[in-house]
């Protein structure tokens, strides 16, 4: 009950048309993948530099909030930060008792 050679040929290339369908198909996907990465990589970049263009414009607008910050508002800065100091050097006492 051996197989005939022709059966055994066939069905090799049968098997090798598979491979190259499969093998075809996996190319498609991959080059897919690829231009999929690419343009992701692409939208990042542009989504990074509109962060840095907005954290640039938010610097700049702090800056300019704190030079044109009334002087109440500036006194009560310093009436907060001279609290601190307090609040900090108590603190520093009581660790070095």
């Amino acid at each position: 009950m051996s197989v005939s050679h022709p059966d055994t040929f066939e069905q090799l290339q049968l098997r090798i048309r598979q491979m190259v369908e499969l093998y075809q198909k996996e190319k498609t996907e991959n080059g897919q993948l690829k231009k999929k990465s690419i343009e992701l990589e692409e939208k990042l970049k542009l989504d990074d530099n509109r962060l840095n263009d907005l954290e640039e414009k938010y610097n700049k607008l702090k800056i300019s909030k704190a030079l044109i910050a009334s002087s109440n508002d500036v006194h009560d800065a310093k009436l907060k930060v001279n609290r601190m100091v307090r609040e900090i050097d108590k603190c520093i006492a009581l660790l070095n008792r």
